[in-house]
C-alpha cells in the first residue's frame, strides 16, 4: 500500500517531525517550523533549610527563602530568611549598675551619709571605704568635755591617727581629733576610717560620716594658722609679714635752698642689711644743675662719683646704683648736688638703701 501524498503551503518546506525529550522524561513532538517550547516540567531546587522546592522551569530562579541559621552571643539560635539583613549581635551590658565610658569596678554610689551617737567612751561611726578615697566628719553634738578622736586602719583591728582638716572655718591646720561641733574633712587609703569618743565628759556625743569618691586635697597645710613659715617669712593668723624682706632704709638729706655754684655734700652712709642692693637718690630744684651718687671703700676717707645725671630748672632728677662692695661700716654711701649759675628759690634732696 502506498502512502498518500501530503501536500504542504508553498511557503513551507516539508520536513519531517522532531521528538524532544521534557525535564519529565516524556517526548513532546514538534515540527521544526514550530519555536522551540519553554520546558514546561518541573525542576527541583534544594532549598538551605533541606528541603526542595519544585517550579516550572517558566519561573525565575527562586530566592532561597528557607531559614538560615546564626548563633547569638548567648548561645542561642536564631533562624532569619536569606533575603534578611544579617542580624546585628550586640552583647547586654552587665546586671546591676552598669556604666559606659567611666567604669568602676566596686560600683559603689557616691556620698552616702552614716551617723551614730555615743553617751560614753566608744566608737561613733566607722565605716569601710571600698571604693572611696575620704570624705568628712560632722560633728552634730560634741557633749560636754568630750575629745573625738579619727583614726583609719588597714585591718580594722590595729587603728593609727587620721588627720582632719576643719572644713567650716576660713583657716585651720590638721588634726587627730576635736572637741567641738563642726565639719572635719579627710583623704585616706586605708580600708576602714572611725570617730571614736577617746576621753568622754558628759552629754550625746553624734557624727555624721559622707564618704566621697574624689574627695578634696585635704592634706596639706594652712600657712595662715599657728607660727608657719616659708624660709625668714614669718606668717600670722592676719596674714602679715615682718622680718627682713623688701626692706629699706631712707633719709631726707637737704631742703635747703643753695646759692649759685654752691655744692651740697650728703653724709655717708654704710647700708644696714644684706639684703639692701641699692642706694637711690632723688632731687628737686628750680634752678638747675647735677645730681651725684658717691661711694667709699675706707671709711669715707675717700668718695668716687659712680652715677651722675643732669637736673633741668624745675624739673626733678633720680639715681640707682646697685650696691657693691663688702657689707660694713667700710663701704659707705653719699649724695652730692652741685648746683648751676643760677641761686636756688626751692631745693629738696633725699636719699635711700632698698631691696630693689
Amino acid at each position: 500500500m502506498s502512502n498518500p501524498e501530503v501536500t504542504f503551503p508553498a511557503r513551507y518546506t516539508p520536513v519531517s517531525a522532531l521528538a524532544f525529550a521534557g525535564p519529565d522524561g516524556a517526548a513532546e513532538v514538534v515540527a521544526v517550523d514550530k519555536p522551540l517550547p519553554v520546558t514546561a516540567g518541573a525542576t527541583a531546587f534544594a532549598l538551605p533549610d533541606g528541603s526542595l522546592r519544585t517550579v516550572s522551569s517558566t519561573s525565575p530562579l527562586p530566592v532561597a527563602t528557607g531559614a538560615a541559621a546564626y548563633a547569638l552571643p548567648d548561645g542561642s539560635t536564631q533562624y532569619v530568611a536569606s533575603a534578611s539583613p544579617l542580624p546585628v549581635t550586640c552583647a547586654p551590658l552587665p546586671a546591676s549598675a552598669a556604666h559606659i565610658g567611666n567604669v568602676f569596678i566596686d560600683d559603689v554610689p557616691d556620698g552616702p551619709v552614716l551617723s551614730g551617737s555615743v553617751t560614753a567612751a566608744g566608737t561613733v561611726v566607722s565605716s569601710a571605704l571600698n571604693g572611696y578615697a575620704g570624705g568628712a566628719f560632722q560633728v552634730l553634738s560634741s557633749g560636754s568635755g568630750c575629745t573625738i578622736a579619727y583614726e583609719h586602719s588597714v585591718d580594722g583591728t590595729t587603728w593609727l591617727a587620721l588627720p582632719v582638716l576643719v572644713s567650716n572655718i576660713a583657716t585651720g591646720t590638721p588634726s587627730a581629733t576635736s572637741t567641738s561641733n563642726g565639719i572635719y574633712s579627710f583623704g585616706s587609703s586605708a580600708a576602714f576610717v572611725r570617730a571614736r569618743v577617746s576621753v568622754y565628759g558628759s552629754g550625746t556625743v553624734s557624727v555624721a560620716l559622707v564618704l566621697k569618691r574624689r574627695p578634696l586635697n585635704v592634706m596639706g597645710t594652712s600657712l595662715a594658722g599657728g607660727n608657719a613659715a616659708i624660709g625668714t617669712v614669718g606668717v600670722s593668723g592676719t596674714v602679715s609679714v615682718s622680718g627682713t624682706v623688701n626692706t629699706n632704709t631712707g633719709y631726707t638729706d637737704s631742703s635747703t635752698a643753695l646759692a649759685a655754684l654752691a655744692t651740697f655734700t650728703g653724709t655717708g652712709r654704710a647700708n644696714s642689711s644684706a639684703q639692701n642692693c641699692f642706694f637711690n637718690a632723688t632731687a628737686f630744684a628750680d634752678a638747675g644743675g647735677t645730681l651725684l651718687v658717691e661711694q667709699s671703700l675706707d671709711t669715707g676717707a675717700t668718695y668716687q662719683p659712680v652715677a651722675s645725671i643732669p637736673l633741668v630748672a624745675g624739673g626733678a632728677a633720680q639715681l640707682s646704683v646697685r650696691v657693691t662692695g663688702a657689707y660694713a661700716a667700710a663701704t659707705l654711701y653719699r649724695v652730692r648736688f652741685v648746683n648751676g649759675a643760677l641761686a636756688q628759690g626751692v631745693f629738696r634732696l633725699s636719699s635711700a638703701f632698698s631691696a630693689r
